[in-house]
């Protein structure tokens, strides 16, 4: 009897010890615990940047977006901030409207600038799966109120910022920089349709 209350001693300390032991392999070093973190917020990241292009890839795919420009460039590549309200590029479905405008200035459409409406013909999205490679928006525009075939073309990252090269009918561009939007959240002040 002795020797099972010896034993039964002996299994029972040593029990004990084995949850503490494995208790101290589980305990991180400050340098592990922020590797850890460093992996979870970059795992996080991805998430984020997958949801954020997914619903870039639906908003171009459906023609149902609005690009909101925020600097404008003219023909030497210099730069102006503009402001993203009134200067934009809109595509629902196969009605297009570009506005172009300056703050404090009054202009044809209301906004400081112009504002004209079109359809799409030819609209071409490449998705580009490829997560270094931009996306691409292409397409010529019919206008409501005037002849020609202006022609536009978008690059859009991954995280929504975007450039538009617009060649109008006579041969001119337009370059500006800007980002992606869903119309309903867009926030832009269309002025009077001229052209």
């Amino acid at each position: 009897m002795k020797i099972y209350v010896v034993l039964l001693a002996f299994v029972l300390a040593f029990s004990g010890t084995i949850p503490s032991a494995m208790a101290q392999d589980t305990v991180l070093t400050k340098k592990e615990q922020k590797k850890l973190e460093r992996e979870k917020k970059k795992k996080e990241r991805a998430a984020e940047n997958e949801a954020v292009t997914e619903k870039l890839v639906k908003l171009l795919s459906h023609r149902f977006f609005v690009f909101k420009a925020t600097r404008v460039y003219d023909n030497s590549g210099r730069s102006f901030s503009v402001s993203p309200t009134i200067n934009f590029l809109s595509v629902i479905d196969t009605l297009v409207t570009f506005q172009f405008g300056f703050d404090q200035l009054i202009g044809w459409n209301g906004v400081g600038g112009v504002t004209s409406e079109g359809y799409t013909e030819g609209y071409v999205f490449n998705e580009n799966k490829d997560s270094k490679r931009p996306m691409t928006v292409q397409s010529r525009v019919r206008p409501v109120k005037s002849v020609g075939s202006p022609y536009f073309t978008i690059t859009v990252m991954n995280d929504g910022q975007a450039d538009l090269n617009l060649t109008t009918s006579r041969g001119g561009t337009i370059r500006m920089s800007g980002e992606i939007w869903d119309p309903r959240d867009a926030g832009i002040y269309k002025g009077t349709v001229i052209w």
